[in-house]
This record gives C-alpha cells, structure tokens and sequence, in this order.
C-alpha cells in the first residue's frame, strides 16, 4: 500500500438484491428476476472497477448495503478483500453523510462515495477523482440525468461539508446536481467536476448499459495487439515481430525509444506499425497499449520470439518459467497477454525505471486470477553470454530482494546496469 493509498477511502453504496425492491423503473421492459440480475452485474461492475485501486494500492473499498447482516452482503459479493458495512437507516442525504463521517473517523484523508448504477464509472476515473482532491475540497460525478454517480471530500473541509452538502438536496430529481454545486459555494468549498456519465435508471439507459458491461468480457475470437518496446534492437527486434506476425496477431505495433541504430527501418520492413516514444520499458509499453487497437494486449520483448521460432537458452527459460509457475507472476523475459479493459483499470505500467513489469504483475495477482500457458517463449541470452550465468543471475535476484523490500527504484537501475548488455553486437 502506498503511503496515500492507505489513507484513501472508496465507499460504494449500493441495496441488497431481493425481488422487487432493486431497478423496480426497469419493470418492465425487465421482470423482476431480470431487474435484479442488472443490479447484481451493475454492482459487480463497479466492485471490479474500484478494487483496481486495491490492486495498485492506491484505496481501500467498502461496499456499504441496506443489508443489516453484513454476512449476507459478504455472502452475495464473495470478495474477500473488501469489507461489507450496513449503511444505515434515512434518505441518500443521510447514508452519504454516515459513510463520509464513518471514514474521516477511522483516518481517512480523501473518501469518494459512489453509487452502484453507473458501469462506466471505471478504476482511472475514480483515480483522477483522488487527485483533484488534493487541490481542491470537493469532486463531483455529474450523471446524464441530473444527479451525480460520485462525491468525494477531502478532510480538511469534512467538518463544514457534512451535513451541509446533502441538506434540503432533492433526492430523485433532476436538480440534485445544481443543487449540491450551490451548497458547495455556499460553504465556500472549491470543487471540480468529472465527466458526465449515464447512470442506469430508465429503459432508455439499457442498451448503452449492455455495451459498458461487456467491456470486461474477451471473447474466444478477440483480436490481439502486440507491442514490442525497443531501443537498440536492430539485430532481434524483426525475429520478434515475424514470431508475433505468424502467431495470429492483429496487428504488431514496435514502439521505439530513440534508437541510435537501425531498429525503426527495421521493424517497418518486417511488417511493424513503428511508434516513437519517450525512452524507458514502462512509458513505451503504455505509449503502445494506447495507439493499440485489439481487445487483448500482448507485451513482447525485443529480444523474445513466440513459440516455434527459434532455438532458446534451455536453462534460462525453464527458470523463468517454473518463477512464472510457483509464483504466479508473468514478468522479466516472458510474454504478457492483458485484457484492454483490466490493463485500462490498473492504470497501465507503473513510469518507473525498472521492476515495472514486476510490478504490474504483482497488480494483476491481486486484481485477479493470472495463468501461466503451456507454450514456451524464446528469449535471447545475451545478458548470459556476455557475462556469464552468476553474475547476471545473483543481480537479478538482488534487485528482485531490494525492490521487496522498498528499495528506490532508481538505485536499482544503477544496479542493474551493471550487468547490462553492450550495445555492440546486441
């Protein structure tokens, strides 16, 4: 956990699922059955969306309900990580106010409360609203139909905000927005809006719901872009491309750091779509993930090939790969399938100079379930042949202890280079 993200607050306000109480204005078109599975997606939906944030520790979640017994709320969820809370008795005004004093009181600094019937709300939207609080007192949601999907406060404006904000505010109406900016000015409390979203509310509102929901979902056929960061890497980086190109890829985007060599003409001429970027393996992964274009995200290094492609150190990649196995985490010289929309929730590759992918893997492990495939990459074992097999390794494995233990990045690049390979014959 970050030192900030420790004292984040995400309360997600949402009722428990019983028939004919949940989306009762969605009835019809929905029956009753169906209005309840729409919430019950609509909450798990907004769940995945904020714990992307656990997952980068940057917030600790709730999910408050009208649950009285927080067992039957853990039951229903089965999220083990986040904590199930009653939200207590009165009007929306009133359960906003308890879960705001609720987390200011058990040390929060920032805390953004949201509803359950917006899918677009998503894991970067809930990021950018943490950071405007740091300069300003509050951070408003707007929703398409007047109210508001998201209010976060800071705690230095907690005491003059609350009740303030949520006093004679109509609830269910469309003025519920305007209303709460002017108790702001009010106040004299500084705020910034987000994006206007749609929140799911009327029969009109279903068929762009049906879209949002589906966004975390890959298909069998799902398209796959490969990005490959290089620097230097005239001598591989069209070996890597060819492997991504006769695996099935929809497209091999080859994103370059400022190479002094020939690695941009070449990665053209192998059939690359060529990007440049700022220098770094992190900025250059995410400068590729968002010109990319498929549903699911490969990230492949220059100096490794696909499966079938070309002879590989035997030794060095069953060491990666039974690391991958026991660990359960992808990263170093393997390749890295991602969905869009989870690489999307997790903010991409963490900008830091070494350990990013390290990292994100971590990320992905507290996120979700990682897999580890049958198939073998082929990784290049330059590193090794110009310095041997210990040093390389015994460095690796001080870098990976330092950075366990909170080591500063850039110390460990110093590191690092030290056993990084010339640039001659690469």
């Amino acid at each position: 956990m970050t030192r900030s993200g420790r004292h984040n607050r995400i309360s997600i306000l949402t009722r428990f699922p019983r028939i004919g109480e949940v989306k009762t204005r969605l009835t019809p078109p929905l029956s009753a059955e169906e209005a309840i599975e729409l919430h019950e997606q609509l909450t798990r939906q907004t769940l995945r969306s904020a714990r992307a944030l656990v997952a980068t520790r940057d917030a600790i979640v709730e999910v408050r309900t009208d649950a009285a017994f927080t067992q039957a709320a853990r039951e229903w969820l089965r999220t083990p990580d986040v904590t199930c809370r009653y939200q207590g008795e009165g009007d929306l005004g009133a359960r906003i106010s308890r879960a705001f004093a609720n987390a200011f009181g058990r040390g929060a600094r920032a805390v953004l409360v949201v509803g359950s019937d917006c899918p677009r709300l998503s894991g970067p939207l809930m990021r950018d609203a943490l950071r405007r609080l740091s300069a300003v007192d509050l951070v408003l949601g707007p929703a398409e139909d007047g109210g508001y999907y998201l209010i976060g406060l800071s705690r230095a404006c907690a005491r003059r905000a609350m009740p303030a904000l949520v006093t004679g505010v109509p609830w269910g109406t469309g003025d519920v927005l305007a209303r709460t900016v002017d108790l702001a000015e009010q106040a004299g409390l500084t705020y910034a809006l987000l994006a206007r979203l749609p929140d799911v509310d009327r029969p009109e509102d279903l068929p762009d719901a049906e879209v949002a929901l589906g966004r975390a979902c890959v298909s069998v056929d799902a398209s796959v872009s490969v990005i490959i960061p290089a620097l230097d890497d005239a001598g591989l980086v069209a070996s890597a491309v060819a492997s991504a190109q006769a695996a099935g890829a929809h497209e091999v985007l080859v994103v370059d750091g400022g190479s002094q060599d020939a690695t941009r003409d070449v990665a053209a001429a192998a059939g690359a779509r060529v990007i440049a970027s700022a220098a770094g393996r992190a900025p250059q992964m995410n400068a590729g993930a968002a010109e990319a274009t498929g549903d699911v995200l490969l990230f492949l290094h220059a100096d490794i090939t696909l499966p079938g492609t070309a002879r590989h150190a035997r030794l060095i990649s069953t060491v990666g790969r039974a690391r991958s196995l026991l660990g359960g985490s992808p990263w170093g010289d393997q390749a890295l399938f991602v969905g869009r929309d989870t690489f999307t929730e997790l903010g991409g590759f963490p900008e830091q100079p070494t350990m990013e992918d390290f990292e994100f893997a971590r990320r992905l492990k507290r996120f979700g379930r990682v897999v580890t495939l049958r198939e073998r990459t082929v990784t290049s074992a330059r590193a090794w042949e110009e310095h041997g097999l210990l040093l390389p390794t015994l460095m690796n494995l001080a870098v990976i202890a330092g950075y366990r233990l909170g080591a500063d990045p850039e110390v460990l690049t110093r590191w690092r280079k030290r056993i990084a390979p010339s640039r001659t014959g690469r």
